[in-house]
């Protein structure tokens, strides 16, 4: 089976096949950096201490995730806690597959739903069931390197898209004199959740308020030019054309002076690139201040047989202890305003950047399944690789991700 169909298995009956033979708790986890993994190995053996009798087994899934667990769901093999994203999380809960959350709350003394940032906690509520619990927070902010500003001779920062461009043409050269530029001012990546920013900013939307599919409209075409033009300028680059595996490696090499990203660029340039000195702001305003807010949970299956005991290792993750430890190195924000309060985030000079991004926030999520997602994601890549404008691009895929719209929805 191919596995761009691996969603349809979500749309057949549960199959009757057993979960595989364990004698203890699965949890899994997609892998996205060795600093990510490791700091939520820690994380994870810090909850070991708590409660040494719990025995488990950590399943990273490298790759796929998705189509992974998509595929573990629809065939009872699915680990017994594992991450949801929050963008993409309706398609699954829109699908009896997963185990309701509400009776293991309300069940547990001082759990306290209140402390959790209501965008966070909503993004995994479905027809008014608690489907995940989220373990952080993550806006969009705009990184930049002090270094290369210095030698640019800029000593001010970008606060709207007129700037943004205008800065990242300084920072474009050909420093090895060969008549390529091998310096970028930005770099941008042809995914939908990058460009959303831009889309919020505008004044658009993927998915109106009113349920229909707002990617042809003009807002959200506006803000797509404005994102693609930088590349098209010459003064954005891609990590493909550089050779290097993401946005956050060229901006560790000094390939780009700007680069958007979230809190997880933080420990990966600590441990990679220690002696860039970069600087933390928040993105650009276009006609409002947006950002884009990540969120990820905790879910459980309702395959699973380890119910009682993935609620004990669940609420230890997203409780406060478990939170403080996983969010210490800003890789994340917490999830929880008292833990962010706690830990100082709203005082710190680069985390606080973060938290002023949230109050401006927007979470993507929208009622399509994660097929339509890949349609998304062709269409992009059309613009960036094969020359279609923004508009095109859009119009042809519309009617093909309409198909994929939840029901109900």
């Amino acid at each position: 089976m191919k596995i761009k169909y691996l969603w349809l298995i979500l749309f057949l009956p549960i199959l009757a096949c057993s979960p595989p033979n364990s004698d203890k708790l699965r949890i899994s986890s997609w892998v996205s950096s060795p600093s990510e993994t490791e700091l939520f190995k820690e994380t994870l053996n810090d909850f070991s201490q708590q409660y040494p009798a719990l025995d488990f087994k950590y399943e990273p899934i490298p790759g796929n995730y998705p189509e992974k667990i998509q595929l573990m769901l629809g065939t009872n093999t699915a680990p017994d806690l594992f991450f949801l994203k929050g963008m993409t999380a309706p398609s699954y809960m829109s699908f009896d597959i997963l185990q309701p959350l509400d009776g293991y709350i309300n069940q547990t003394p001082d759990f306290d739903k209140d402390d959790f940032y209501p965008f966070a906690l909503e993004a995994f509520n479905y027809n008014g069931k608690q489907y995940g619990l989220p373990k952080d927070i993550n806006p969009y902010v705009l990184f930049y390197n002090k270094a290369l500003f210095k030698e640019a001779g800029i000593d001010t920062i970008p606060t709207n898209w007129q700037e943004l461009e205008e800065m990242a043409a300084l920072l474009t050269k050909d420093k090895d004199g060969d008549g390529k530029n091998d310096q970028f001012g930005f770099i941008v990546e042809p995914s939908v959740e990058m460009v959303m920013p831009f889309v919020y900013q505008n004044g658009g939307h993927f998915q109106n308020p009113d349920g229909s599919l707002g990617i042809t409209d003009d807002a959200f075409i506006e803000a797509l030019d404005f994102y693609h033009g930088l590349y098209k300028k010459g003064i954005a680059t891609m990590a493909q054309d550089q050779g290097v595996s993401w946005n956050g490696d060229a901006f560790g090499r000094g390939i780009t002076a700007m680069a958007i990203s979230g809190g997880w660029l933080m420990p990966f340039l600590k441990d990679n690139f220690p002696d860039v000195d970069y600087g933390i702001i928040p993105l650009p305003e276009g006609k409002q201040k947006a950002t884009v807010a990540f969120t990820t949970a905790y879910a459980m299956p309702k395959s699973s047989n380890f119910a009682k005991e993935s609620w004990q290792m669940m609420n230890y993750l997203v409780g406060k202890e478990g939170m403080a430890k996983w969010t210490a190195s800003g890789i994340a924000m917490p999830a929880r305003k008292s833990v962010a309060e706690a830990n100082g985030f709203h005082q710190h000079p680069i985390y606080s950047v973060f938290m002023e991004s949230a109050a401006f926030a927007k979470p993507f999520q929208v009622q399509y399944s994660e097929r339509g997602f890949e349609e998304v994601v062709v269409a992009f890549q059309a613009i960036f690789f094969t020359g279609k404008s923004p508009r095109e691009a859009m119009t042809d895929i519309e009617e093909q991700i309409k198909k994929y719209k939840l029901k109900g929805s």
